[in-house]
């Protein structure tokens, strides 16, 4: 939990009482056809919608909609809209006409607006904030555009200074004289209106986004709280009635603003379909995992029964700290290899090892598989029974015996039960040596860990926060001995439920929006 002075509470205290909210509406007549259309022919497919062939076609089309909405860019930013995008829904419409005759012509039509809009360099919403503000802070509801509008705003010597903002910074204890937020209300968490950290919020949006705000006053007694009201000030001509091409479906004329947010991604149905596509081998164990949602529309499974390098921002001191994979929040940061495989610690145990590494580690997986193949080849019961006849103290319980085959344990904890196993295995004459190995990895293991997290430690203290808290995550290039290239990812989101995951997919990040044209 963040500590906060009293005196920022008053000056948050003050700004939740005193603070002017103006919602400056724009209009741009191609753009908002644009937009409206999107939503219209949506409903007049109506449960063609949901066909794959719509789908593909809806997305990148949605993509852009969100990102002209959610950002100060011009029309034909890359950001928004690459070449290639134009080129596969071109493609993809060939078949339109054969597939789908009574929707063709609109879908064109639609086309032919995304194609002309992304050769326009127009940007009414940066035209705004170029002539009417200069050192603010301005709010953006997606991180991923941050570098974007980074680019377009230092390309204006006026505007170099404004500071970039996602909601989760508006949780410090500073407060700004003015914040620009780019969008609808609805996206935006309450606080940052209710609780705000400005004393004027000037929120920029385009005309046909039907946003209503509600106010909810957090503090007691906060002064002024019922008179709190929004003024809106429109910018251009004020929303005309558009020209209908849709027979028997209710015309939009208005955008809900839920409608334009990309839509949630359903970390349970990723997690099911992972499983799926998933094939675990006869020498590969599958593992209880949970899967987070991190920052970039990334994705990752970990051993829920395992602990986690993890930033916790919040904590200033301790801020680098292995946790259980059960305790992260949303908002931690989520360290994760991302050269080489997703464990981090065995190849920097390794170099520790030197020369006897590739030995040491060929000996673990040997008794590791013949334990397993000898499970597999009567039961867990049979095996229980002979490794107790043979002096093991624990092999009572069946999960020691699965914690056992377990690449994700070294060795068992008791010399006698590890005695047993190489008994059973055939390998009673080889004791010393198999001991030996597993005393030489657990002790690399340790000091690897030590080792690790002193290097985080250096690194994250090096590091920008600024970019760690705008964009919700940061690259750590550590030397190749310690793991090579790491990234800390923000958690957005945690799957409730475990999922039985083969091992080898544990900590290795993958994009849940491949899926996306234009993503």
């Amino acid at each position: 939990m963040t500590d906060i002075s009293l005196s920022s509470v008053n000056e948050i205290y003050f700004c939740s009482s005193t603070v002017k909210i103006t919602q400056h509406q724009f209009e741009h007549r191609e753009f908002r056809n644009f937009c409206l259309s999107i939503t219209n022919f949506e409903r007049s497919l109506g449960e063609n919608a949901t066909e794959d062939y719509w789908q593909n076609f809806l997305r990148p089309l949605k993509q852009y909609r969100f990102k002209l909405c959610a950002a100060p860019l011009p029309f034909n930013h890359p950001t928004a809209c690459q070449p290639k995008t134009i080129d596969l829904l071109e493609k993809h419409l060939k078949k339109c006409k054969s597939i789908y005759p009574d929707f063709a012509s609109t879908a064109y039509t639609i086309f032919d607006n995304l194609v002309s809009l992304s050769q326009s360099d127009d940007n009414p919403l940066l035209v705004f904030i170029g002539e009417h503000y200069s050192n603010i802070a301005l709010l953006l509801q997606n991180s991923r555009l941050i570098p974007a509008v980074e680019d377009v705003l230092a390309a204006i010597p006026k505007l170099r200074q404004i500071e970039l903002l996602v909601p989760s910074q508006l949780r410090r204890n500073n407060c700004f004289n003015k914040l620009v937020v780019i969008g609808a209300i609805r996206w935006f968490p309450d606080y940052v209106f209710t609780a705000p950290r400005a004393q004027e919020i000037d929120v920029i949006q385009y005309n046909w986004i039907n946003d209503r705000w509600q106010n909810k006053s957090v503090f007691i007694n906060s002064l002024n709280q019922d008179k709190k009201e929004i003024t809106i000030i429109y910018h251009g001509s004020k929303l005309e009635n558009i020209n209908s091409t849709y027979t028997n479906v209710e015309v939009a004329e208005y955008i809900n603003p839920d409608e334009i947010l990309p839509p949630p991604i359903n970390l349970s149905q990723i997690a099911k379909d992972f499983t799926r596509s998933s094939l675990v081998t006869d020498e590969e164990e599958d593992v209880d995992a949970r899967l987070f949602l991190l920052e970039g529309e990334t994705a990752v499974f970990l051993d829920a029964n395992f602990q986690q390098h993890i930033i916790d921002l919040q904590h200033g001191e301790d801020q680098v700290k292995k946790i259980p994979v059960a305790n992260i929040e949303r908002g931690m940061f989520i360290i994760l290899r991302t050269s080489g495989g997703g464990d981090y610690i065995i190849p920097l145990a390794n170099s520790f090892l030197g020369e006897k590494a590739q030995h040491f580690r060929e000996l673990q997986d040997l008794w590791k598989i013949s334990l397993k193949r000898k499970v597999r080849m009567s039961s867990l019961d049979d095996v229980s029974w002979k490794l107790r006849n043979l002096g093991s103290k624990l092999a009572n319980k069946k999960q020691n015996i699965r914690n056992w085959m377990s690449y994700r344990s070294i060795r068992p904890e008791d010399d006698k039960d590890f005695d047993a196993i190489l008994k059973f295995l055939g390998l009673a004459d080889r004791l010393t040596e198999f001991h030996e190995a597993a005393r030489s990895i657990e002790n690399a293991h340790i000091r690897a860990g030590h080792h690790l997290r002193k290097l985080l430690l250096e690194e994250v203290h090096k590091s920008n926060f600024k970019q760690l808290q705008q964009q919700g995550k940061i690259n750590f290039q550590l030397s190749s001995a310690a793991s090579g290239s790491m990234t800390a990812f923000r958690v957005v989101d945690i799957n409730t439920e475990t999922t039985k995951v083969p091992y080898s997919k544990i900590a290795h990040p993958f994009s849940v929006n491949s899926e996306f044209i234009n993503a």
